[in-house]
């Protein structure tokens, strides 16, 4: 019968690896999390894969050790445990408690020592001991009964695998370390003698002493010299290297027993830490009760439509086939059982049709422009605009990222929706009825709790006029918007992909003369071998993953200001990127009975409010390359028509003016002054002046770098200069507008005091980055906290100006459209006739969105196709 398993976990050696492993994971409160994830993931799959019977993890204590006292210097040159990683071990020493995994430390001595003794006592037991670790110097307590697993490498390490790792027997390994010595711990060794080294005179001479007993017979002279000088050194450094057996601890295998983990601690834990498929897999739903719901049947429609209409509102959820045909709703007044409704029967069709159009009835659902857009394809249009929880939730908590139902329902309501329904085929009755009313039902229950907790929350943090004078009024607009779409040309599309196979083809051939070898562009690992081994460009980094040679963009870019390989290989990746983003991917998303592109506006992508597009992504589409104009010229108006484009002028700059009331930034506009000229004067001297162009170009960097919280090193980069010149044109810039710079230190310091920042209309945006204790961390704060308000003002106003322009268009039907919305762009469609007036009408419309201290402005231009407009 094999022996029982006691894991020992060396807890600092994986939390170290884990924090170093994932970078960037912190929860929505700034938190960073990095650290907990990779030791929770290491620690369950531990436990799943290897099933101790027996576990627990070692810590190292706060304070000095015995190894201390005999070594002053032991460790001193080890940076401090890093301010963020410090944050997140109480909340690793929680997922232990929460697995029911006791944590173990001594005062004065490490966690090796601790593992070591534990161990000897665990042997003494007739135990497996397995000590999980990856340090080298855990390995002296390999023998027939203490193994070494190393979980990163899945491999266990017993006395073969240790000689065959270090050259030397698992005893050995003290001998060993003490005169090569550990950087890392600052251990000093032999001067000179370095792994090589003593592993050679280990495996000779069998230990330390014998070694300096016999130093004369050592063959290298160095080596001699080395060991007569430095003996009493290398013995205090195997004395530090060695692991302690016999500290004071009992070896409590009760308490050490592996053991169910506390679900509804691991669960709270993981809702903090807001780790999502770890809150899913240990949610406890058992005892609470599911919504009830049943099929309406024939003889029920009058006292349904009685019973629905008793409540002003009602809660919905409808069920979609094939991702385009609602087949079926879940309706639920107050908080009574749900009906549910089979679309597919004309006369239940009919009946909710006759509800949901009711202009008494206000509906609620989760996302409301799916449900409309889906709702007018089946033929119904709710009476009025339904109420959308997902802008709440977006609202009320813009850094969450994914607002699909299922995450704030698990994160809010610790309700599990499961896994989404997959298109159905066919009618809906009778297949499978129960189980899809189960489904509506769950997901219905949780778009009423989830309206009851946010819907407050809107008073509560003074969102209430956003949401129902900007966002929700912008669903609508949306809608026609997707429904609508653009004109695409798909011949021009065609030839340009044909041009720009011939011209991959010919920089790739460009690309290998240079190399004097073929290789795969497409492969970092290649490319990385080809420029810095065979060509020996000087490497600038490495990939934190592989430890590979970094090709990435920024890398590339500065090797191309000296070597005209970097330069092609750049060139080839834009073209590459251009044909597969668009060029190739837009034909195939061609509606095959509009001839045109509906793409998806979203409202919940960006923290700033700013509206982002997929299904393409028309607002990265480049704008200052040649290859990204020509993609603009496939989008076209229909015949007899022309596309409009309004482009609001410098609004964030002048969003900072109003925001700042800087008196010469709010005078240059108000002036009608071209503002970067204007901020050239202000800052160059009249010699630079002298050239002009340069200046304002430089000048423009500078304006658009306040906006973003820019530093030196960063205009420097973008303007190519030194940072020093970066820097005084920063400071030059703030002595001549001094405003903005009192503004920008007021919202940072606002930003510091409340974590939120806002924007004019009170959209908010937390900024839990400025409680961070990583400097890195706590200066991306700031940069967010001086952007926010500004481009998410300018995010709401074009939000305003949407809604305007799409009422002051709404009595020309069909022949005057919003198509897309760019960044600060609209573009419209409109008879050539009627072209100039449209335009105008569009101007002023966006034009008095809003009441800033400067007045805002658009240039309008008109062309058949989007790249000509002028």
């Amino acid at each position: 019968m094999s022996p029982k398993r006691f894991f020992l976990v060396d807890g600092m050696s994986h939390i170290y690896r884990a924090y170093y492993a994932i970078r960037g994971l912190g929860n929505s409160r700034g938190i960073p999390t990095n650290a907990v994830y990779g030791f929770t993931s290491m620690l369950r799959k531990l436990v799943e894969e290897q099933k101790p019977d027996y576990i627990g993890v070692a810590f190292d204590l706060e304070g000095p050790t015995v190894r201390h006292e005999r070594y002053g210097e032991y460790k001193a040159t080890r940076k401090p445990m890093p301010p963020d990683l410090v944050e997140q071990i109480p909340y690793i020493r929680r997922v232990c408690e929460a697995f029911h995994i006791p944590v173990i430390g001594f005062q004065g001595y490490e966690a090796d020592d601790v593992i070591g003794t534990l161990a000897r006592q665990a042997a003494e037991r007739d135990l497996e001991s397995v000590i999980v670790t990856s340090d080298k110097d855990m390995l002296q307590l390999v023998s027939d009964r203490v193994v070494v697993f190393d979980a990163m490498k899945d491999r266990f390490l017993g006395p073969p695998e240790v000689e065959e790792k270090l050259g030397v027997r698992p005893e050995q390994v003290p001998d060993l370390l003490g005169l090569w010595g550990d950087a890392s711990d600052n251990v000093p060794g032999a001067p000179g003698i370095g792994e090589k080294g003593a592993r050679e005179l280990i495996r000779d001479f069998g230990s330390i002493e014998n070694l300096l007993r016999n130093r004369d017979r050592v063959k290298k002279k160095a080596h001699q010299a080395s060991l007569r000088d430095h003996e009493e050194q290398i013995l205090m450094s195997r004395e530090l290297v060695t692991i302690h057996l016999d500290l004071p601890i009992e070896l409590d295998l009760e308490s050490l027993a592996l053991r169910p983990p506390d679900r509804e601690a691991a669960f709270a834990l993981f809702s903090e830490l807001e780790f999502k498929s770890l809150m899913e897999e240990f949610l406890d739903e058992e005892g609470a009760r599911p919504l009830a719901g049943a099929w309406l049947d024939a003889s029920g429609a009058g006292a349904f439509l009685e019973s629905m209409r008793r409540h002003r509102t009602l809660f919905v959820e409808q069920n979609v086939a094939g991702g385009a045909t609602v087949t079926a709703v879940a309706v639920q007044g107050g908080k009574e059982d749900a009906v549910l409704l089979d679309l597919e029967d004309p006369g239940q069709a009919a009946l909710w049709r006759e509800l949901a159009e009711t202009p008494s009835t206000r509906l609620v659902c989760w996302d409301s422009k799916p449900f409309l857009s889906l709702q007018e394809k089946a033929g119904v249009r709710p009476g009025t605009p339904p109420v959308d929880v997902m802008l709440m939730a977006f609202l009320t908590s813009p850094n969450s990222g994914d607002y699909a139902l299922k995450r704030w329902a698990l994160d809010r309501l610790h309700l599990a929706l499961g896994e989404e329904k997959g298109p159905r085929q066919g009618s809906l009755l009778p297949e499978e009825p129960g189980e899809l009313a189960g489904i509506l039902c769950r997901r219905l229950d949780a778009v009423r709790r989830l309206y009851e907790a946010l819907d407050p929350e809107l008073d509560r943090l003074g969102l209430r006029r956003l949401y129902e004078e900007i966002d929700l009024p912008l669903v609508p607009v949306l809608v026609e918007m997707e429904r609508t779409g653009i004109r695409v040309d798909r011949e021009t599309l065609r030839k340009m992909s044909s041009e720009m196979e011939q011209r991959l083809s010919g920089l790739t051939a460009r690309i290998h003369e240079a190399a004097g070898v073929e290789f795969n562009i497409n492969s970092p690992k290649q490319m990385g071998e080809v420029l810095f081994e065979k060509l020996h460009l000087p490497s600038l980094k490495k990939t934190r993953k592989t430890g590979g040679y970094s090709t990435d963009q920024g890398v590339l870019e500065e090797l191309a200001e000296t070597y005209d390989i970097p330069r092609l290989i750049l060139e080839y990746r834009q073209v590459s990127k251009l044909k597969s983003t668009y060029v190739d991917a837009i034909p195939v998303l061609i509606h095959p009975r509009t001839g045109r592109v509906h793409t998806s506006f979203n409202q919940t992508g960006a923290a700033t409010g700013r509206l982002s597009s997929s299904d393409p992504n028309l607002q990265n589409i480049p704008v200052r390359t040649e290859m990204g104009r020509l993609i603009r010229g496939a989008f076209v108006a229909e015949p007899g028509n022309l596309l409009i484009s309004a482009d609001y002028s410098q609004v964030e700059l002048r969003v900072l003016a109003h925001l700042s009331g800087d008196e010469v930034l709010v005078s240059a506009f108000r002036a009608g002054e071209d503002i970067h000229d204007r901020t050239a004067r202000e800052v160059f001297t009249a010699e630079q002046l002298e050239n002009r162009a340069e200046c304002r170009r430089r000048a423009k960097a500078i304006n658009f770098g306040i906006v973003y919280g820019q530093s030196a090193f960063g205009l420097a980069k973008g303007l190519g200069i030194s940072r020093e010149e970066a820097q005084e044109f920063i400071d030059a810039y703030f002595r001549r507008y001094s405003g903005v710079r009192a503004w920008l230190d007021r919202t940072v310091e606002e930003a510091r005091e409340q974590g939120v920042v806002r924007t004019i209309y009170g959209r908010i945006r937390p900024v839990p980055e400025m409680r961070s204790k990583d400097h890195n961390v706590r200066n991306f704060g700031e940069r967010i906290a001086v952007n926010s308000p500004i481009q998410g003002t300018a995010a709401d106003i074009v939000k305003i100006a949407m809604i305007r322009v799409h009422r002051a268009l709404a009595g020309r039907g069909e022949r005057v459209r919003i198509l897309l919305q760019v960044h600060d762009e609209l573009v419209l469609e409109a008879p050539e006739a009627e072209a100039d007036e449209v335009g105008r009408l569009v101007r002023g419309e966006m034009e008095g969105a809003a009441e800033l201290a400067v007045p805002l402005k658009v240039d309008l231009r008109a062309a058949d196709n989007w790249m000509d407009m002028k």
